[in-house]
């Protein structure tokens, strides 16, 4: 079962730290952690809704509560969005602010220099593309584009 966990500060977390934390709970199939958040998948449901229902609100670090709950898979049918040149001061929170003035965002993911945003409609996401390509964030002008990531050419 896969669960997500918010609030991780990713540059001070490891995976190894957030395993042992949820291994008392059941077994831990692995363990990712991003930049504001992680994934931990553990084999049993059992153990997976005891560590959820343990875990949430835990202060892995003083003054940061974690958010723990099950992961819910992103719609098929949303348009990817790469942004690139994002600023380190840039929070995931902050970007989809940034987007959801154009339009529905599903999911927004701050990775390091870059981020990737799911919108729900086509058209909100070309009228943030167009909108936001060369806009300074933090300090930083972002590249947005359309994400190509997994896309198959045509025509070669």
């Amino acid at each position: 079962m896969k669960i997500f966990v918010g609030n991780v500060d990713g540059a001070d977390t490891t995976p190894e730290e957030l395993a042992a934390l949820f291994a008392p709970y059941g077994t831990v199939m692995s363990c990712a952690v991003m930049k504001q958040f992680a994934f931990v998948h553990m084999r049993e449901n059992a153990g997976a809704l005891r560590a959820i229902e343990a875990l949430h609100g835990h202060e892995l670090r003083p003054g940061r509560a974690l958010l723990v709950e099950m992961s819910r898979p992103r719609p098929l049918n949303t348009w990817k969005i790469f942004v690139g040149n994002v600023s380190a001061a840039c929070t995931s929170q902050e970007l989809r602010s940034l987007f959801e003035r154009r339009g529905r965002v599903i999911e927004c993911d701050v990775v390091k220099d870059y981020a990737f945003v799911h919108m729900e409609k086509e058209a909100d996401a070309k009228a943030a593309i167009a909108q936001l390509n060369g806009k300074e964030v933090k300090g930083k002008r972002i590249n947005v584009e359309l994400s190509t990531k997994g896309m198959v050419p045509t025509g070669v």
